[in-house]
């Protein structure tokens, strides 16, 4: 239970893991007592009406409730993990199931026939019920948040009922909180594409359009330089998932930071800075940029989207203008991410996942040592991996406990050294004096507070927070309590190099915060953060914060949570339904921002309709029929050619055709496998939700014909030449479907054979 309840990413899987291995348990326990009756039950006979049934059950209770508290003792992360309701609900649901059941079983012997209308009673409230639900589920968006995201088969009850009641077929209902304000019209939905000026209001929000403006788009807003500061050098220090909070100049007990927290002192410090996401490959861009992640134009890869010519970062700019550009990476995690290290002239990326931890470092001094003696200034950006999960991943021992949150600490610790022989180094090339040094963490990461573990699945603070510290020569150190956004580095770079932003940004730069003007950054700002779907994230999450007030919107779900951060800094309370008006203003001001500056590649209901067919493709490179009975069939694939060299990408294109609305939520397998023998190629797949985790399966509508790209990146270092071949598994809770070619039940389909040369 500790394993499952610490080590998994969601609640949720946790959840199906833990009642996996209970019933397990309970299959286990029916043996056992087999085994035990036989010697039980001479000693049971002899204590007469003392071994009864409610002795046995009073007992069993008290054994349990014993076992369960030795295990909250030994293993008290769970309940960081899980509240004590949810812990408690389920074995109190199923004695409240038998003693409801033992009641009713007493009734019927003494009434007989008497009790026979009750049933037809039952099913007459339930009716009553169930349309009083259908007019009033989603009124308290408090319930609706417990009923779909705090139990493990809400979510797909409330969907079963709200597509039993979508009557034109546009994936919402009029009834069970779908909010599709034309039931008749599938063109008019919640988050459906709204052309202004055609009289429809084709998206339920704002009338015809979107008149609210919350662009924000800007010229960098820039502040004023430090005398004397004419062509600085940028050393840019990145932890990846390092929290605010587990540093000492932000507040964290632990002496874990002793380097941090030397350069934080004579550094400005932004107390509540904010990641525009909690994934790095959606941070990173964003940070480079200045543009949140959906206004950034990204590639077509189901797992490692690249970042397009389109873009213009920060490194393009300084290189353009005579600095020279260089990053050390310390992972090969971006390896297959096309372009995300676009403008530097020199990449070095590790090429394992976790190298040792000191090779980053080093293979950057070096870097530096070189770059120091040049005449030209320079951006050097070094990013340090080993705080990721899963920590202490060699073995290396916790210098400060057992728990996850000691091995983390360890790492951060080890993290600091790392920037201590930097710093160093730094100063014994002669470079500090006119070399900004900026420390910033992509995200942060959860130890349970929501029930997650790590990072790239929620929006609550202890994913988003980041650590931001800013170094800059002639500039006096301080805090800054105003919330920044992470992007918000990229004007700020080119502000201190002298440089105008490229296009324009919602980002601004942090000189005018650097100085004491805080009034540059008005309270109400509006700053967004984003989880944006992808093949194996499907997860689709906008944040909106404006000042203190922060609002959550789960965009498939429709649900979404109100925080005032001031007074509940770990968002424990939502203040949805204590304050309707406050959320509907901030969840419009989110509607519009996504609106009016959201690329339409970026919005999952522009995507989905970008590929829901009119008919089936004339032609397929590769026709099939592979029925999923009740559900959908494989029409086909395009997969134009099969030879291919390292570094290309595969693109693969599936059809299928719908034949019934789907209630399970199906997830695609596509394997690449080599020769028997053959080393396993980490991330050499397509394993992915459909339509890059816009559209799952439960959305289906039957009719459909849906298309669904996806693109494999062949990794640079495949051992070749070799022959590999491509199949299809479905799998629902990782268990394989079966399906039917040509009559026959089979769970893998053999697609095509490649050539690596």
């Amino acid at each position: 239970v500790a394993h499952f309840t610490t080590r998994y990413h969601d609640q949720r899987l946790a959840t199906w893991a833990n009642a996996a291995m209970s019933l397990a348990l309970v299959a286990a326990s029916v043996v056992v007592v087999m085994a035990v009756a036989a010697v039980v039950r001479p000693a049971a006979r002899r204590l007469g009406r003392a071994a009864s049934m409610g002795s046995l059950g009073v007992l069993l209770f008290v054994t349990a409730a014993a076992g369960l508290a030795v295990v909250l003792t030994r293993f008290t992360q769970i309940l960081r993990a899980y509240h004590p309701l949810d812990i408690a609900w389920p074995p109190s649901t199923a004695l409240a199931y038998v003693l409801l059941a033992l009641g009713i079983r007493r009734l019927f012997r003494r009434r007989g026939h008497r009790l026979r209308f009750v049933g037809v009673a039952v099913v007459a409230v339930s009716a009553l019920a169930l349309v009083w639900s259908g007019t009033t589920y989603g009124r308290s968006n408090r319930v609706r948040t417990w009923v779909e995201q705090g139990t493990v088969t809400g979510q797909r009850v409330a969907r079963f009922w709200s597509g039993a009641t979508d009557r034109d077929g546009d994936g919402h209902s009029f009834a069970f909180g779908g909010g599709d304000c034309d039931d008749s019209n599938p063109d008019v939905y919640p988050g459906a594409r709204d052309e202004p000026g055609d009289g429809v209001d084709a998206d339920c929000f704002d009338g015809d359009g979107t008149s609210l403006d919350v662009a924000d788009m800007g010229d960098g807003r820039y502040g004023e330089r430090p005398e004397g500061l004419e062509r600085p050098s940028f050393l840019v220090f990145s932890v990846d998932a390092l929290r605010p909070d587990h540093v000492g100049c932000f507040g964290y007990e632990r002496e874990i930071s002793p380097n941090l927290d030397a350069l934080c002192e004579r550094s400005v410090r932004f107390e509540n800075a904010v990641a525009q996401s909690s994934r790095s490959i959606r941070s990173f861009p964003s940070m480079w940029t200045g543009l949140y992640p959906s206004q950034i134009a990204f590639g077509d890869e189901y797992l490692y989207p690249s970042l397009l010519e389109d873009n213009t970062t920060v490194a393009e700019v300084l290189r353009d203008a005579g600095w020279e550009t260089v990053m050390v990476m310390g992972t090969d995690y971006f390896d297959r991410t096309g372009d995300f290290f676009q403008g530097f002239e020199r990449v070095e990326q590790d090429p394992v996942y976790k190298p040792p931890r000191d090779r980053t470092v080093r293979q950057a001094v070096s870097h530096l040592e070189r770059l120091a003696q040049g005449d030209e200034p320079w951006l050097l950006w070094v990013h340090l991996f080993n705080v990721h999960l899963e920590y202490l991943w060699d073995g290396t021992p916790s210098e400060l406990g057992d728990e996850p949150v000691d091995e983390y600490d360890t790492e951060v610790l080890l993290a600091d050294r790392q920037l201590g022989v930097l710093m160093e180094a730094l100063e014994r090339n002669g470079a500090a004096d006119d070399t900004v040094v900026v420390v910033v963490s992509d995200h942060g990461e959860a130890f349970g507070e929501h029930g997650n573990q790590g990072h790239s699945t929620t929006l609550y603070e202890e994913e988003l927070r980041s650590v931001l510290t800013l170094y800059v020569p002639g500039i006096a150190p301080r805090a800054v309590e105003r919330t920044v956004g992470l992007f918000d580095l990229a004007p700020t770079l080119l502000n201190l190099a002298g440089l105008p932003v490229p296009h324009p940004m919602p980002a601004r730069s942090l000189l005018p915060l650097a100085n004491g003007r805080d009034e540059a950054f008005p309270d109400d700002r509006l700053i967004f953060s984003e989880l944006m779907p992808d093949g194996m994230f499907p997860f689709d999450q906008k944040a909106i914060r404006r000042g203190d007030t922060k609002l959550v919107w789960w965009v498939r779900d429709g649900t979404f949570q109100l925080f005032d951060l001031a007074s509940d800094p770990g968002e424990r309370r939502d203040l949805s339904d204590d304050q309707p008006e406050r959320a509907q203003e901030m969840l419009g001001l989110l509607r519009a921002w996504i609106a009016n500056t959201n690329l339409p590649n970026n919005r999952s209901r522009d995507v989905v309709a970008d590929n829901r067919l009119d008919s089936p493709p004339e032609r397929m490179t590769h026709p099939l029929d592979v029925r999923f009975p009740g559900m959908f069939r494989v029409l086909g694939f395009d997969l134009e050619r099969t030879r291919y060299r390292p570094g290309e990408r595969i693109p693969m294109t599936f059809y299928y055709e719908v034949l019934d609305d789907v209630d399970r939520d199906l997830f695609f397998y596509v394997d690449i496998e080599g020769p028997p023998g053959y080393d396993h190629v980490h991330d050499f797949h397509a394993h992915h939700y459909p339509l890059n985790g816009h559209y799952r399966t439960s959305e289906w509508r039957a009719g459909e014909i849906l298309r669904d790209p996806v693109e494999m990146v062949i990794p640079h270092d495949i051992r070749r030449p070799v022959d590999m071949k491509v199949t299809l598994r479905v799998l629902e809770d990782r268990r394989p479907v079966e399906f039917l070619v040509d009559g026959r039940e089979q769970t893998t389909l053999h697609l095509s054979d490649l050539e690596i040369r």
